[in-house]
């Protein structure tokens, strides 16, 4: 049964879907034991990490919201200690009761759950400056970069996205959008539509392990701090900046970002948002998206790459999705890159949590991303003191080679090698990561 959830689901996951009879941990596995492409986890607890006693570490999920009540994720929840539910800023922070993380979707009395497509929001915003101009030449050369990137919008308008756009986030934020200094706005709710896919990630990372129920998430030492700043729609680039920062001032060491869009026009504070986790020693896990293209030419947001010249921020690690075996390892929705895209992971038919105590699989490139958090925070729980971008060499470092050519994604049929579809030219191995951690601690 194919199952499609909204604009979020076309926004950030186009190809999400319940699978039929899947094997509820296979990511967690072995090639070398299961001959399946996952891994490594479960043999990296049974054979690494016995008898050692692991530091917790703090994962932000940058998201949809996370169901706070689920009996899998409760025991996992970052809590804010100096902070007490409520109208009250206890600890000073700027944010009124913020136990468990942040809404950057919130307002008064309620919150955002739907919203237009980036591509619409600029088209309509714009159409009136530029829809009578004939020759870009005769523009303000500050105008230019504008009036391209309005015109990417317009190439990419669907039929759905042909009529204005309602302002659901001014209407209910009531934030000053272009001032990323106001920041304190929001509220604490992070649970609603369309809190499952946040609910599904955070699951992937840390529910929690050995308790009998469900799913076990991958790392076993860690406190999931919720941040919500993704509706049924495209994201909006302040939200996602002041998420960044938001993490990154309460204490998170790893970010996952399962989300994206085609364009970025306030991509400035989002770039700044990453200097800064950069500076703090925080590691950004970024989803490679779903369209099954090449985001080396056609970009997916936020990009890995600094706004000017080729280079990528030493902090971020941005991720594709494969699949169990040699035969179907490249999942076919997943964006590729092979400057973009440094590794592969797990992402199809992934089994986590759901809101209400369910589980279920789901794919996308979504699913990819916190499992490569999940490793990150499970290597950096039992070996504290390795920085960001030890963390990153260390996953990118230890994949799995794949040395036979695998299916482009929508490219009927056409093989190519796998370093053609990202940096790396592999699949992550927490088991190896797990080995070079050691041995990297070591030598410290």
């Amino acid at each position: 049964m194919k199952k499609t959830i909204g604009i979020l689901a076309c926004a950030l996951m186009p190809f999400l879907g319940f699978a039929q009879n899947p094997q509820q941990d296979w990511h967690l596995k072995s090639k070398d034991t299961d001959k399946i492409y996952g891994t490594g986890v479960i043999k990296a607890y049974a054979e690494l990490l016995k008898g050692k006693t692991p530091k917790t570490v703090v994962v932000a999920v940058l998201d949809g919201g996370i169901d706070t009540l689920h009996e899998d994720l409760k025991a996992n929840l970052w809590r804010n200690i100096n902070e007490r539910p409520g109208d009250v800023d206890v600890d000073g922070n700027g944010y009124k009761g913020d136990v468990l993380g942040w809404n950057f979707l919130g307002g008064p009395t309620g919150q955002v759950t739907i919203e237009a497509t980036e591509v619409q929001r600029i088209y309509f915003k714009y159409k009136s400056q530029f829809e009578n101009v004939k020759n870009e030449q005769d523009l303000k050369k500050k105008d230019r970069k504008l009036y391209q990137q309005w015109l990417f919008a317009k190439k990419n308008l669907t039929k759905k996205d042909s009529v204005p756009p309602v302002d659901y986030r001014g209407q209910q934020v009531k934030d000053d959008y272009s001032n990323i200094k106001d920041r304190f706005y929001g509220n604490a709710n992070l649970m609603g539509d369309p809190y499952f896919h946040g609910t599904h990630v955070a699951g992937i990372i840390g529910a929690e392990r050995g308790n009998g129920k469900g799913m076990d998430g991958i790392a076993d030492a860690v406190k999931l701090m919720g941040i919500r700043v993704v509706p049924n729609g495209d994201e909006y680039d302040k939200d996602v900046a002041l998420g960044i920062r938001y993490a990154v001032d309460n204490g998170a060491q790893i970010v996952n970002m399962s989300f994206g869009k085609k364009i970025s026009p306030d991509r400035k504070m989002v770039e700044d948002a990453i200097r800064y986790a950069e500076k703090k020693g925080v590691l950004l896990i970024n989803a490679a998206g779903n369209d099954g293209v090449n985001v080396d030419s056609l970009p997916h947001y936020p990009t890995p790459f600094y706004m000017k010249g080729d280079k990528k921020f030493p902090n971020m690690i941005t991720v594709g999705a494969s699949g169990q075996t040699e035969a179907a390892l490249i999942a076919p929705f997943s964006n590729y890159g092979d400057k973009t895209v440094d590794v592969f992971a797990p992402g199809v038919a992934i089994y986590a949590t759901l809101p209400e105590n369910k589980y279920q699989p789901l794919s996308g490139t979504s699913m990819a991303t916190p499992v490569v958090a999940g490793i990150a925070a499970l290597i950096k729980s039992y070996y504290p003191e390795l920085t960001a971008k030890q963390l990153k060499q260390i996953i990118e470092e230890t994949v799995t080679k794949i040395d036979f050519p695998v299916t482009k994604p929508k490219s009927k049929g056409q093989k190519v090698a796998m370093t053609e579809l990202c940096k790396t030219g592999g699949i992550v191995n927490a088991y190896a990561a797990l080995q070079m951690a050691e041995q990297m601690s070591k030598a410290n």
